[in-house]
């Protein structure tokens, strides 16, 4: 809680780039999605890497904004415009733990190292199970001079 600033740069990232980029779920039941028939026992997808570039929740949605998730934003959000854990009864259980641990560990990197990407070429996204960088993200590590 005394880090809400890591907190909110976490998010956007996660936003960015979600971790579940995709996630399958089956109607029990035949119902009307956005307008489209669904029928009982169809596999449906859902995405929250489109979700979180909708520009109807996130203006600008390419751009790394931090301040998306100040209280008062996230407040006039739609409950489900974010989803990085997924939602509702289905959602990761995990999701607690991994923010918290994933901010305390950003909060002490970023406070002690100074990280650059060994080359300039840019970072491309691997879909595989989980989203992630391909070939990784190869670092020149510095200690901070602060």
């Amino acid at each position: 809680p005394a880090l809400p600033y890591t907190a909110m740069v976490l998010k956007e990232s996660m936003r960015l780039y979600p971790p579940a980029y995709m996630i399958a779920r089956w109607s029990m039941n035949e119902d009307l999605v956005g307008g489209y028939r669904v029928k009982g026992g169809s596999g449906v997808n859902l995405s929250p890497y489109l979700t979180h570039r909708l520009p109807e929740f996130w203006p600008d949605p390419e751009r790394f904004v931090p301040d998306r998730f100040t209280e008062e934003a996230e407040a006039q959000r739609p409950r489900f415009a974010y989803i990085p854990f997924g939602g509702g009864p289905r959602q990761c259980i995990g999701n607690d733990f991994a923010m918290t641990e994933a901010t305390l560990i950003l909060a002490m990197v970023a406070q002690s190292f100074e990280l650059e990407l060994i080359d300039d070429r840019s970072v491309e996204i691997e879909p595989l199970i989980t989203l992630r960088p391909k070939n990784g993200l190869p670092m020149i590590v510095r200690a901070s001079e602060n």
